[in-house]
């Protein structure tokens, strides 16, 4: 059997036919139906194949409502965001259905730091509805409240958020109920920083999110580009004082949390490779770590026992301002957990999409 993992499509509510969204960053629909038809049909036809979705597939936060962008995400709100990403994309809502229609095909859909709407479930119905069909309902699990889904021969699989401060979720208070006539989503300050800081001056700048670092491109823009990069930080920090203080009890934020999001910001850059090795120290079982979140690919071995870390990047574009990697790219990425050797040991490998023409090729770096 086969487990395929991709992450960070960062679907939003799509670009019409003859028009232009700056909130759409995925444009690359065909591709990824291409890649769900070439591992369900043929050789794959009658496989199982696990597709596991490891967060921020969908991108409901860049979904405006009457072209406001609200922090105060309720159940009604989630229900009408993610149904627009879904409605913005038939064609890959189409592939996603015919995949999970051939046999032994399953999907496992875990949740990220931009995709919080599917804690609902209404929202997981909703998309259970659309893709698989009330037939097909046990052919795509959710996971929530859990950062890790361990699969057999010790891979586990993580989208990486948890480990940064900035976007860590409290999946203990994943809701805010204090002072709301309904539950709402407790975002991230991640979140609250892409809603009322980046996404008002994508009209104008339609790459601001899409660029890694981002603490090493917004030092460059005070100088460069001075008039966007300096009210930006001002509404930075109102609303981090905003959420961080002011609102502090609904969101059950600690100083302690604070703290790191200050430090973080302001002297470290996260690095997932050190986490997931720190994973592999504390736990002699896994025999590879499998995460998103940072937009960079990359596999890395680990320790005399070969243990292996693989993040599946992101199918966006990345402008990358890191020396080894500098410039703009698109790589469609995704790990494979191959069971086919006989051994019961699964072979992980990263690998690149490029098309039915040439399925794919390995990387290694």
């Amino acid at each position: 059997m086969l487990k395929l993992v991709i992450s960070d499509l960062h679907i939003s509510g799509g670009t019409p036919s003859g028009s232009f969204s700056p909130y759409e960053d995925f444009h690359y629909d065909e591709e990824l139906a291409e890649f769900l038809e070439f591992y369900s049909t043929g050789e794959y036809f009658d496989m199982p194949v696990e597709l596991i979705l490891n967060g921020d597939i969908l991108d409901p936060l860049k979904v405006d409502i009457n072209g406001t962008f609200p922090d105060r995400i309720t159940n009604a709100i989630a229900v009408q965001k993610v149904g627009r990403c879904l409605d913005g994309h038939p064609l890959v809502v189409q592939a996603l259905r015919q995949f999970i229609r051939r046999p032994g095909k399953s999907i496992t859909y875990i949740m990220g730091n931009h995709d919080l709407e599917i804690a609902f479930l209404s929202v997981q119905e909703l998309i259970r509805s659309v893709i698989a069909g009330p037939d097909h309902t046990r052919l795509i699990e959710f996971r929530v409240f859990s950062p890790f889904y361990d699969l057999p021969g010790g891979i586990r699989v993580t989208h990486g958020n948890q480990f940064e401060a900035l976007n860590r979720v409290d999946l203990k208070r994943l809701f805010m109920t204090r002072g709301f006539a309904e539950p709402v989503l407790n975002l991230p300050w991640g979140s609250i920083f892409l809603l009322k800081v980046l996404l008002p001056i994508k009209n104008q700048r339609p790459y601001i999110n899409l660029v890694h670092p981002f603490g090493r491109y917004y030092w460059l823009a005070v100088v460069s580009d001075s008039q966007v990069a300096i009210p930006a930080g001002l509404r930075a920090a109102y609303y981090f004082t905003k959420t961080r203080f002011i609102e502090a009890r609904q969101r059950a934020a600690s100083f302690r949390e604070t703290f790191r999001i200050l430090r973080e910001e302001a002297v470290v850059t996260p690095d997932l490779e050190e986490f997931a090795f720190a994973l592999m120290d504390n736990n002699p079982s896994l025999t590879g770590v499998i995460m998103g979140h940072s937009h960079q690919a990359r596999i890395r071995r680990y320790g005399k026992r070969g243990a292996m870390y693989v993040n599946t990047g992101t199918w966006t574009k990345l402008i990358n301002l890191n020396l080894s990697d500098l410039g703009v790219h698109t790589r469609f990425t995704y790990a494979m957990v191959d069971y086919r050797g006989g051994t019961g040991e699964p072979r992980l490998g990263l690998y690149r999409w490029f098309g039915s023409q040439r399925p794919y090729s390995e990387l290694r770096y």
